[in-house]
């Protein structure tokens, strides 16, 4: 019976460090940010905005030839959103004091307005002269807008993860002075990195690569050629541990 006792003892110890490993040893999936659309609005003088990429009355909208937009009329992207959750930047310039999502908004898939609960969380009035920074953060269920870092709007919509297109809208009258001026629009998301590939000897790794080693995934921080004994562990200034 002691026998059996000290046996089962050991079991259980052996148990809870097996449980322990396992705990800690949960693999989370990685993310990655991943850039799903982007304009810089590099066109010539006098050319419209990319029909690929946006749609409206481009007539009153048209490129300075030094990297932005300027509009006196909306546009919607011809592209539509259904990730669950992404962040939109706009960077503009307001001719005119008004809303901030008047100015960098969002709609249904045609167009109309997106139906919902709105909460002013802070200042939403735009500054007239010089660029800021917009950016509109969505999950399933909240559009929460913010100008240079300071939330300003939140909207909860009647219909959870509904598609969506973003909109820049019209603040002021042509190529007056007193125009909306857009110098970049991106959206990223968060997605599931695929798995990295196992590190190996004699491989060229460049900046940003991902390895895996020992169970635990590298970022490469130096292009370079590796070399046995230049595994991540022994040499940190070539990888950063995820």
């Amino acid at each position: 019976m002691r026998h059996g006792a000290r046996w089962l003892r050991s079991l259980l110890a052996a148990a809870v460090v097996v449980s322990g490993l396992t705990m800690s040893g949960v693999a989370h999936a990685e993310t990655v940010t991943k850039t799903v659309f982007s304009d810089d609005f590099g066109g010539g003088r006098g050319s419209g905005p990319d029909p690929a990429k946006w749609s409206g009355n481009g007539w009153d909208t048209w490129q300075d030839g030094e990297g932005h937009l300027v509009l006196d009329s909306s546009l919607t992207t011809v592209a539509s959103f259904s990730q669950s959750s992404g962040r939109a930047t706009a960077v503009l310039r307001a001719g005119d004091a008004g809303p901030a999502w008047n100015l960098f908004g969002v709609r249904t898939t045609n167009g109309g307005t997106i139906s919902g609960r709105y909460e002013a969380l802070g200042v939403g009035t735009t500054s007239v002269g010089g660029f800021h920074t917009y950016t509109v953060d969505w999950t399933r269920t909240s559009f929460v807008w913010a100008v240079d870092g300071t939330q300003v709007l939140r909207l909860t919509p009647d219909t959870a993860g509904q598609p969506f297109k973003l909109e820049l809208g019209p603040a002021g009258r042509g190529r007056y002075s007193d125009a909306l001026v857009a110098d970049s629009v991106a959206v990223t998301v968060t997605v599931t990195a695929p798995p990295a590939p196992a590190w190996k000897a004699f491989t060229t790794y460049e900046v940003g690569d991902r390895v895996s080693y020992k169970g635990a995934n590298y970022r490469v921080l130096q292009q370079h050629t590796s070399l046995p004994g230049w595994q991540p562990g022994p040499v940190p200034a070539l990888f950063q541990k995820l």
